[in-house]
């Protein structure tokens, strides 16, 4: 598609501001989180990306290893989402007109749900992986009248309100308090502690994560899910899967609950499900379960979101579904995750200073243990916090690698690559921390920034 009269301005305007990124969001936006990205060494203008790469404005190259928080499953800017995407607009399709039953959004549901257990048969599409989880737990407390709801320690389910008492971080959650009531946290993968909780029969939901992304990568039993779910089911409660980091092939499999060889009543899905290029979530419910609160012509309008549903988005729903297929990223997923964990533990082995390599698929975690340091308490503190996060300074800084931390686990170093992602590119990234963590001077540097940090 060519540039329009409309685009032209926009697009010269945004070629003379590409280093203008930084100070544009000090002036207007969040001057915390540019301050933040500039003192931990996180300060780049990328100037365009393709695939698994990134670019900056001075046309240096990095790796991306942590993929939009999840959202590139197909990398940057895939070919096939943005040619979809130029055909809807293109074609001039209405948006969002609240009074008609969109085919295209009937035909991204189709073809999600052709994709999973004939049980699971309805769709709502939202905006994010919040207000996936949100919806999600409003359908669960009205399918079953009950009003409490369990989560997992650990567990990360969003920044809205709504669901922030789901979010084990009291750090980002106990400011704005209060929240929803009636909400419990139980131990994550502790059968036991679930049935517990459940005895009073009055919990509406579960909401757990298959794999907790946020909570370091950390992988339950084998046998939780399933036994989870006989537990909530015994009790009068559902079961809600919040697949919304791992879903989309992350794992190996389209949704990770299909490790485990459950239905879940309730599922949540978005960031990769638009392509990368598209904000989009759903909430995909058993049918009976659906029916039990929106099933009426009284209740069918209880639960609707302006935004969803919008054609730009469900053509990236599509686009994604068959790119998935057709480049066999399911089978990528697995077999370079495979690869990736056998490489990490082989260095873990080397590196007395990597405790633990998690994961499944190419949903990666590498547990990292701090030097013990004859430093005053406050200080020896800030290294253990800031350890990971030094790792994935010097990774972006000295190999061009971009990695980050787990927002629960500080100790963690997440990876989550497009599924796209090659051995060659696995290889650099394991040479780049065989390096790093060997590297002479680290705890000087390490002291040095926890000190800086505390006096800032």
């Amino acid at each position: 598609m060519n540039d329009g009269p409309a685009t032209q301005p926009i697009i010269a305007a945004l070629k003379k501001r590409l280093s203008d990124g930084e100070a544009l969001h000090r002036g207007y936006i969040n001057p915390g989180f540019a301050k933040l990205l500039h003192m931990g060494g996180f300060g780049r203008n990328f100037v365009s990306a393709e695939g698994c790469e990134l670019v900056d404005e001075r046309g240096r190259r990095y790796l991306d290893f942590v993929g939009g928080y999840g959202c590139l499953n197909l990398g940057h800017n895939h070919p096939g989402v943005r040619a979809a995407l130029h055909a809807i607009l293109d074609r001039a399709l209405p948006s969002f007109s609240q009074v008609e039953c969109s085919p295209i959004a009937g035909m991204a549901a189709e073809a999600l749900c052709a994709r999973l257990a004939p049980e699971l048969r309805r769709v709502f599409f939202c905006n994010s992986g919040s207000e996936a989880v949100d919806s999600a737990v409003k359908l669960a407390r009205a399918a079953t009248g009950k009003k409490r709801v369990l989560a997992c320690n650990g567990g990360y389910h969003g920044n809205m309100l709504g669901v922030l008492g789901l979010t084990d971080n009291p750090g980002r959650r106990d400011a704005h308090r209060p929240l929803l009531p009636g909400i419990s946290h139980i131990p994550f993968g502790d059968v036991p502690s679930l049935r517990e909780a459940l005895r009073w029969k009055d919990v509406a939901a579960l909401v757990v994560e298959p794999i907790q992304g946020e909570g370091g990568v950390v992988v339950p039993p084998a046998d939780y899910l399933p036994a989870a779910l006989d537990a909530c089911h015994g009790h009068g409660a559902l079961l809600v899967v919040d697949e919304v980091q791992t879903g989309i092939g992350r794992t190996g499999k389209l949704f990770a609950f299909e490790h485990a060889g459950i239905v879940p009543d309730i599922f949540a899905s978005a960031k990769s499900l638009g392509g990368g290029l598209v904000p989009v979530g759903a909430m995909v419910a058993k049918t009976d379960v659906f029916g039990k609160a929106y099933g009426s012509l009284r209740t069918c309008l209880d639960h609707r979101s302006t935004f969803g549903g919008g054609p730009l988005a469900m053509a990236a729903i599509l686009a994604t579904l068959e790119i998935l297929d057709r480049e066999e990223l399911l089978a990528a997923a697995r077999d370079t995750g495979a690869y990736a964990r056998d490489r990490l533990r082989a260095l873990a082995a080397k590196h007395p200073r990597i405790e633990a390599i998690r994961g499944e698929g190419l949903m990666i975690g590498v547990k990292l243990r701090a030097p013990a340091l004859p430093v005053p308490a406050k200080v020896a503190d800030m290294t253990t916090t800031l350890y990971a996060q030094y790792v994935a300074i010097r990774l972006i800084e000295d190999h061009g690698i971009v990695t980050q931390v787990a927002a629960n686990d500080l100790t963690v170093l997440k990876l989550l690559p497009p599924l796209s992602v090659g051995c060659g590119a696995i290889d650099k990234l394991v040479e780049a921390l065989d390096q790093v963590l060997g590297q002479a001077g680290m705890v000087g540097a390490l002291v040095d920034l926890a000190k800086g940090t505390l006096k800032s």
